[in-house]
């Protein structure tokens, strides 16, 4: 018996019994809007069973089966047996945040929680306001955030740790596992569909963080050799299960979610235009050292593959390679066999009604494809790892609402935890090397609330790099079934490195015999309805595909090859491959030989990479003319000025894209903005009056009414007369309220000001120039005129909470943009004297900027000196009465 079985019995064996959980018992501690299914109750029932024995578990159900629901149920029944006072901590990614406070805001309202996200500042508040409050149940917050305010989260003590998408924890030796085994925690539950995705070491490393007396840190590598070679009905093996049984709970979707519709997974092979051919040698035999001697030049093989994998996806991928001048046009398709077969299968989906999920592992590939979508006239959405969280939360619910075609996503930051149900077909452009990557995407679709046949289509360049991959890829996640099977244990480990891997010089081998045996492109026509069947109503006929067997997803993933192409692919480099490898290294050298014999430099291999791959003119070349000169600096003129057309025009299609948007996430929002438009939006009427003679330069000298009125007083309470009065004040852009001064002042009139700046702040509704024009609400106004406030964005404040000083030309637009405002109102503008407490700050240009754009065009202008008594203080402004002060 190992030392982990001693050490479990000791503390007292698997879990306890207990009464099971019946749906009225979760109804009575407050879970609404949902009704559990019969697995869901049985896992609840499970997680309140390990609480009540006290170990921490794995909750590790196939994606898309509820686990978020099951966990919410255990904090309710948490909240109740402890009587409220009990604080709870979640940690998921940012991508899922939202849909954890939506689904604790729709299944337990009654369950409090406090999102803990947000801007440094923004966080500080919350932390004034949790330290004061000693009774908050539930904080929600993501896995950078628990590390950026570790200091803080470790000072309480937490009944329950949740981690969500918990295979995030896989390395002992991470950041974050380390922080988390700091923190004073009661009970921990980790959340994961694939509690193991390499090897038995991982799977470990949650098990010592939930519990770390029966599975310690330092005996990680005592427990992967114990369990490693053991047979699947020996002792040990039955042991490991008994081991295993009371920390972990997985089910999957074909035991207990039969009502699921069926997914089946198609892979269609595509080849390479001639393009991508020319490339993909050229890559080969960049590095000739690297394959000599693979175990010092390991990174530049690795590099190499990732070169390959590139020019497999798309040659624009490499800089350079796209037409000049770049024109969006059939080229963005035909120079890429991957892109002729999407756009021929896109093509097929659009005509049968099909939602799709598009994922690729690389970001540059989704700007090419968006690229295309825009060209083909597609609707879609898109999130990577630079969408931020707001932006996701709106992009998802665009693509849940709304018919739009497609979602590009990146594998890895779209691929975790979202409910995309409305997708019934699945693309990879790309496959990940570790399989659970993409069966977490997979998952986005086919998961519980899908109600469509799913297909997963896998598009694979034929004999290059991208086929053996996906072939160890599938040979991994066989072995990952071995190891976590129907809930249950069986037996597994990987071997040892040396005997099961192949060497990386030999995978960049693969398929290259045929790749050399012809010269032009190899894409070819598919029929995609012969190999993707029937598809009607926008629903796949599931079946008329495949009908000689059932959908096994072990043996799917294992037989693809053999159903789709009759053939056998083996996993390793045949002899003909390695032998059209060494003779592509042959011509190599013989050329970098040649070349260097005729006295030329050898320092930058790349320029003799596709010496034996261009075609060379057999014609030398001849001085060009004056006028053939004039007529290439002309052509070149014209394609520059054409490629800066398009390139404006694309900047505008972007920018207008982003600003719709903006406006559908301020919608969602129930924001509007406040902003007051630009002089150059005004009406024709206004723009008469400039030219009648209102706007003058800074030379102005005054004359007649058209002067500033300067007053002693407090310009939050404004001179007034029945006229509406503007009072004008300057911040900065980063939407937090500052203390003393006018700031002060104005919120002890009203505390609408504050709220409706910050706002704006997260609404990114804040930028240099732009003003915010609204009336104060302090109910004490005046019988008539109304007192309205303006906010000049006239400063920035950067992410290290360095402020600039005020920059005239954001001053000056937002005194151009309150021209237009009082000229429409009728009113009179009231200023203090903005930034004259500043060391520096040019007073008297700021003052020639209110006397051209307000005074000096008609508008009633007064400004405020303050009169700082000895009794009053500098925070806030005495509402003393005003008194004219002249000023020559």
């Amino acid at each position: 018996m190992s030392r982990f079985s001693q050490a479990l019995r000791r503390a007292g064996g698997a879990r306890a019994g207990g009464p099971g959980v019946q749906e009225a018992d979760v109804q009575r501690w407050g879970l609404t809007g949902i009704k559990l299914r019969p697995y869901q109750l049985e896992g609840v029932n499970w997680l309140v069973q390990c609480y009540e024995a006290q170990h921490g578990c794995i909750l590790g159900d196939e994606m898309g089966l509820g686990k978020t629901c099951q966990t919410i149920s255990l904090l309710l029944y948490l909240t109740i047996k402890l009587s409220n006072k009990a604080r709870f901590l979640i940690l998921c990614p940012l991508s899922v945040l939202s849909n954890w406070k939506e689904e604790l805001e729709r299944f337990a309202p009654g369950l409090s929680f406090i999102s803990y996200v947000g801007s440094k500042e923004e966080r500080r508040k919350l932390q004034e306001n949790l330290e004061g409050d000693s009774h908050f149940p539930t904080l929600l917050t993501t896995y950078e955030i628990c590390l950026k305010d570790a200091a803080f989260l470790k000072s309480f003590n937490w009944a329950a740790l949740v981690v969500d998408e918990a295979h995030r924890l896989k390395n002992q030796n991470s950041l974050l596992y380390k922080t988390l085994s700091e923190f004073s925690i009661g009970f921990s539950l980790l959340l994961t569909g694939t509690p193991i995705q390499n090897s038995l070491q991982e799977l470990y490393s949650l098990l010592s963080l939930i519990e770390p007396d029966i599975f310690p840190q330092e005996q990680v590598k005592e427990f992967a050799e114990y369990y490693q070679g053991i047979e699947k009905e020996s002792e040990p093996a039955k042991e490991l299960h008994s081991l295993l049984q009371p920390f972990l709970l997985r089910r999957v979707k074909s035991e207990v979610a039969a009502e699921l519709p069926k997914k089946v997974e198609v892979v269609l092979y595509h080849g390479m235009s001639a393009l991508q051919k020319k490339y993909y040698k050229a890559i080969l035999t960049k590095d000739l050292d690297a394959f000599e001697n693979e175990t010092g030049r390991k990174v530049t093989l690795q590099n190499v593959l990732i070169q390959l994998r590139k020019c497999v996806a798309h040659p624009y991928l490499f800089s350079g390679v796209e037409p000049e001048p770049f024109e969006i046009g059939d080229h963005i398709v035909e120079a890429s066999g991957k892109m002729c077969l999407l756009d021929k299968l896109l093509s097929f989906l659009y005509a049968g009604g099909h939602r799709v999920l598009l994922f690729s592992q690389m970001t540059q590939l989704l700007d090419i494809l968006q690229d295309y979508m825009d060209y083909r006239g597609y609707s879609y959405e898109r999130l990577d790892g630079s969408v931020r969280g707001e932006e996701r939360h709106l992009a998802i619910k665009n693509f849940g609402q709304q018919p739009i075609f497609i979602f590009l996503l990146s594998t890895r930051a779209g691929g975790v935890g979202m409910n995309l149900t409305a997708a019934d077909t699945v693309i990879f452009t790309d496959s990940d090397f570790n399989p659970q990557n993409d069966l977490q995407a997979i998952a986005r679709a086919h998961r519980i609330g899908q109600h469509k046949p799913v297909k997963i289509i896998r598009l694979i360049g034929r004999d290059t790099v991208e086929e053996i991959i996906y072939r160890r890829a599938a040979s991994k996640l066989r072995l990952t079934n071995a190891i976590v099977e129907g809930g249950q244990f069986a037996l597994g480990a990987p071997k040892p490195q040396g005997t099961a891997e192949l060497q990386l010089s030999e995978i960049l081998k693969f398929g290259l015999d045929k790749l050399l045996s012809s010269e032009g492109s190899t894409v070819q026509d598919v029929e995609l309805e012969n190999i993707l069947g029937e598809t009607k109503g926008g629903q796949w006929i599931m079946e008329t595909v495949l009908p000689q067997k059932e959908e096994n997803e072990e043996e799917d993933t294992e037989n693809h090859m053999y159903v789709y192409e009759g053939k056998d692919y083996s996993k390793e480099p045949s002899r003909e491959d390695k032998k059209a490898f060494d003779q592509l290294l042959d011509l190599q050298k013989a050329l970098i030989e040649e070349t260097s014999k005729e006295g030329r430099a050898l320092r930058n291999k790349a320029n003799t990479l596709l010496t034996g791959l261009r075609e060379q003119s057999a014609r030398r070349k001849h001085l060009l003319s004056e006028e053939e000169l004039e007529a290439r600096r002309k052509k070149r003129q014209e394609a520059a000025a054409k490629r800066a057309r398009l390139m404006e025009e694309k900047k505008a299609a972007k920018a207008e894209a982003e600003h719709k948007k903006k406006m559908a996430w301020w919608e969602a929002n129930h924001y509007t903005s406040t902003c007051l438009p630009s002089e150059e939006s005004g009406s024709e009427e206004e723009f008469e009056e400039d030219e009648l003679g209102w706007n003058v330069d800074l030379d102005y000298k005054d004359g007649g009414q058209n002067y500033i009125k300067y007053i002693m007083g407090d310009v939050t309470h404004p001179q007034a007369e029945e006229e509406d009065a503007i009072i004008v004040h300057c911040l900065d852009d980063s939407g937090r309220w500052g203390r003393g001064g006018l700031f002060t002042a104005l919120e002890a009139r009203s505390d609408q000001p504050r709220k409706i700046y910050e706002m704006a702040g997260k609404m990114k509704d804040l930028e240099l120039g732009g003003t915010l024009l609204f009336p104060i609400d302090d109910k004490k106004s005046r019988k008539k005129g109304q007192d309205l406030l303006a906010l000049i964005v006239a400063q920035h404040r950067d992410r290290s909470n360095n402020l600039s000083s005020i920059k005239l030309s954001a001053l000056e637009k937002g005194l151009k943009k309150i021209y237009l405002a009082a000229k429409k109102r009728n009113a009179t503008v009231h200023l203090p004297r903005i930034g004259y407490a500043t060391k520096g700050f040019n007073w008297y240009g700021t003052e020639r900027l209110i006397r051209k754009h307000l005074a000096a065009r008609g508008v009633p202008t007064l400004i405020y000196y303050f009169s700082r008594n000895k009794g009053s203080s500098s925070a806030s402004q005495p509402y003393s009465s005003s008194t004219a002060v002249s000023k020559s």
